[in-house]
C-alpha cells in the first residue's frame, strides 16, 4: 500500500496520506412491536430535484461513484449517483490538491472508538472555514439577524441518511424536541441551546419549522456565541426522526421500548437511547450523514471487540471538483489496543496508514521509518501545522478539536492521496 506517514502536533497526530426523496411515509404493517411505527422510503425522484446529466463549470457532464456503488446499481440494489445526491446546486463540492482514486482501506488503531472515530467521520451542521470562522457544512446556508436573537437554518435539498431517506428540517426540530429538551440520552439540555439575560434569567431555545428545508432558532436573549457552542458539542443538531420513533417510549410505550433495547442487546431503555443517541457513529443501524458507517456486517461492527470497520455512505453528499462522490476509500479498519506500546509496534512494524504518537516516541517513530516504509510529519503545535497548510487564520486560541476538525476538513473529509 505505499507510504505510510505519522504526523505530530505538541503531541504527534495522524492524518490521513490515503486514495483518497425518501418521503416519510409512515405505515403500521402489523408486524412490529405493539406501538412502532415503520418509515417505507418513497423513490419518488421528484423529491430529491433535477436528476439529469449535469453540465459542471468545472467540465463533467455526470456524477461518478466508486466501483462498489456501480455493481450495486447495475444489480438494481442502489439508484444512480445522481439520485443519490441532493440537488445539482445543493451538492457541497470539496477543493482538492489533487482527484483521488476509489478504493483501498486505512488501517488505525485505537485504545478505545469514543472520540478518535468522531474526530475521523463526524459531520456536523457546521464547521470551521480555513480562517477559522464557521462555515456552513450539512446546513448550506444561515441567516442570523442583527441582535443575535434569531438564526435561520437552510438545509440542503434532497440529501438523505445512509439508509436513503431523505435528510429535513423535521429531523433538526426532532432532535431538539424529543432528545434534547426531555433530556432522553442522559445528558442536560447543552448549553448552545440555552440564553441568558442581563439579570442571569435563563431561557431555551424556541426551534420552528419554516418548511421542509429550512428552520428557524429564536433565543429570547442575544445569543452570538450559538453556533461556536453548537460546534464544540460537535455540530450535532440532527437526528433520523423515522429511526428513533422505532425506539423512545413516547411512540411506543414503555414495554414495547424495552423489549426493543433487549433486542438490541442493551440492558435497558436508557442504555439503548445513550448509546443511540450520544454514540452513533459508533451504533450499527443508526442513519448517518457521515461519510462512513459503521458495519453491520456481523463481526465487523462492535467497537467493543476486537477490531471494527466503517464502510463508505452511499448518500454522501459531497464529491470533488470533478464531480466524483466522495469519499474513495472503500473502508476503515480500526484495531482495539490495549495502550500505547501496542501502537508504537503496530506503528514502526507497518501496520497502520496513520498513526498519532506522543511526543517522546518522535525518535523511536524516525529512526524506524524505511522499516516501516512510512512518512513521518512534525510540527510544533496546531496553528504551526495549519499555518504549513494553508490555514494561515486559524485562530490561536481555538479549543483542541475545533483546531483538529478546521484541519480535517482539508485532510479527512476529502480522503485524497497526499
Amino acid at each position: 500500500m505505499g507510504r505510510r506517514c505519522v504526523i505530530r502536533a505538541a503531541v504527534i497526530i495522524g492524518m490521513v496520506c490515503l486514495a483518497a426523496g425518501c418521503e416519510r411515509e409512515k405505515t403500521d404493517d402489523g408486524n412490529n412491536l405493539p406501538g412502532t411505527v415503520t418509515v417505507s422510503p418513497n423513490m419518488d425522484e421528484k423529491d430529491n430535484g433535477n436528476h439529469e446529466a449535469i453540465s459542471s463549470p468545472n467540465g463533467y457532464t455526470e456524477y461518478q461513484e466508486s466501483p462498489v456503488w456501480q455493481e450495486g446499481v447495475a444489480k438494481g440494489e442502489l439508484q444512480v449517483a445522481e439520485k443519490r445526491l441532493p440537488k445539482q446546486e445543493d451538492v457541497m463540492e470539496l477543493s482538492l490538491p489533487q482527484i483521488g482514486v476509489y478504493g483501498g482501506e486505512a488501517q488505525f488503531a485505537a485504545v478505545n472508538a469514543d472520540t478518535v472515530t468522531r474526530e475521523l467521520v463526524s459531520e456536523g451542521l457546521f464547521c470551521y472555514a480555513a480562517d477559522g470562522t464557521v462555515a456552513p457544512n450539512i446546513a448550506k446556508a444561515y441567516r442570523v439577524n442583527s441582535d443575535f436573537t434569531e438564526y435561520t437554518i437552510y438545509l440542503r435539498e434532497g440529501m438523505r441518511w445512509s439508509d436513503g431517506v431523505l435528510f429535513t428540517s423535521d429531523d433538526c426540530i426532532f432532535f431538539y424536541e424529543k432528545l434534547c429538551l426531555p433530556e432522553v440520552f442522559g445528558e442536560a439540555l447543552w448549553s448552545c441551546f440555552i440564553s441568558k439575560d442581563a439579570s442571569g434569567r435563563t431561557e431555551k431555545a424556541v426551534f420552528t419549522k419554516l418548511d421542509r428545508y429550512s428552520f428557524r432558532i429564536n433565543f429570547s436573549s442575544s445569543k452570538p456565541e450559538f453556533l461556536s457552542e453548537l460546534l464544540a458539542q460537535g455540530g450535532i443538531c440532527f437526528a433520523p426522526e423515522h429511526y428513533f420513533v422505532n425506539l423512545l417510549p413516547e411512540y411506543m410505550g414503555e414495554d414495547a421500548a424495552a423489549a426493543k433495547a433487549k433486542d438490541m442487546g442493551y440492558t435497558d431503555t436508557d442504555m439503548m437511547l445513550k448509546e443511540t443517541v450520544s454514540n452513533a457513529w459508533n451504533t450499527p443501524g443508526v442513519p448517518t450523514l457521515n461519510p462512513f458507517c459503521i458495519s453491520t456486517e456481523e463481526g465487523k461492527g462492535d467497537v467493543r471487540g476486537s477490531s471494527y470497520e466503517f464502510v463508505r455512505n452511499p448518500y454522501y453528499w459531497k464529491t470533488d471538483e470533478a464531480g466524483k462522490q466522495l469519499p474513495y476509500l472503500d473502508k476503515l479498519v480500526f484495531t482495539r489496543i490495549s495502550g500505547e506500546t501496542q501502537k508504537m509496534l503496530l506503528t514502526t512494524e507497518g501496520y497502520l496508514t496513520v498513526s498519532a504518537l506522543h511526543g517522546e516516541q518522535v525518535g523511536e517513530a524516525r529512526s524506524m521509518t524505511d522499516r516501516g516504509n512510512y512518512r513521518l510529519i512534525t510540527w510544533q503545535n496546531f496553528s504551526d501545522y495549519a499555518v504549513k497548510n494553508g490555514l494561515k487564520n486559524f485562530p490561536e486560541g481555538c479549543p483542541y478539536e475545533a483546531r483538529v476538525r478546521g484541519i480535517g476538513a482539508a485532510h479527512v473529509e476529502g480522503w485524497y492521496m497526499e
